[in-house]
């Protein structure tokens, strides 16, 4: 994606509580982009800058959306746009539901340009990818510090009967060389006490080497429990990549 579809530095952003003057693209997707932003606090009579940096997540299809100046248009005509924008709102409204130190936070979602944002943390320690590549390995005591951690943010999740399904090194943050953060809730599924997944459709088939042969085939419940083995594959996957350096093999290779 070129970044002409991306909102310029200087773009105000109107929230529901601050504004949000856009500083730089910090990546994108098939159904965001992430920019980093500054706060901007208003009042009636004006507002100031503050000295915060957050993130903001716009949705945005690469395959659907256009731009028009700030504003997003849309070429789909089927409904899918809708549809996927409702999975976007479901993402925020999924990890505004988790209290951890090892979960990212969000501040507010918010409606502007025809879509739709959300402001969250910033965290600029790089991700748990970028620490192994410069690493090259971690040691085994220093995998099952950040591993707890991990595991920790996932039970979090999993008493909330949310699976997250696409935990990878890349997905990891450093809040500080100690503490991972875990991002990106764009493929997470609420579960009911049953274990029966929100919608009939599958629930998406994660990333080679880090989701299980059967996450990309999963429609129905899992012995009558949430199939947090799933999120455990890949937290094992995780591990994997700490000690070796390398992405674990495919679950098929392994199979």
């Amino acid at each position: 994606m070129d970044n002409i579809n991306c909102l310029t530095k200087g773009t105000i952003l109107h929230g529901n509580s601050y504004d949000y003057e856009i500083v730089q693209t910090l990546g994108h997707g098939s159904f965001g982009i992430t920019y980093l932003a500054s706060v901007k606090m208003r009042g009636d009579l004006g507002s100031i800058d503050a000295i915060v940096y957050v993130a903001i997540k716009e949705f945005f299809m690469l395959e659907v959306n256009g731009r028009n100046g700030s504003t997003v248009t849309s070429g789909s005509k089927t409904g899918l746009y809708e549809r996927y924008k409702n999975k976007f709102i479901g993402e925020v409204t999924n990890l505004s539901k988790f209290k951890s130190p090892n979960i990212i936070k969000v501040i507010e979602l918010f409606y502007s340009n025809d879509t739709v944002y959300y402001a969250m943390e910033y965290i600029d320690g790089g991700s748990l990818d970028e620490v192994i590549a410069k690493e090259g390995t971690l040691s085994e005591l220093k995998t099952m510090e950040l591993t707890k951690q991990i595991g920790q943010a996932l039970k979090v999740m999993h008493s909330k009967n949310m699976l997250h399904l696409d935990l990878k090194p890349s997905n990891i943050m450093m809040r500080d060389i100690n503490t991972p953060v875990l991002i990106d809730f764009g493929l997470s599924k609420q579960f009911d006490e049953n274990g029966n997944p929100e919608s009939s459709t599958t629930i998406g088939g994660g990333t080679p080497g880090y989701a299980p042969i059967e996450q990309s085939n999963y429609t129905g419940k899992y012995d009558g429990h949430l199939p947090s083995t799933m999120d455990i594959y890949a937290l094992g996957a995780t591990m994997f990549k700490m000690l070796t350096g390398h992405r674990p093999p495919e679950a098929s290779v392994i199979v």
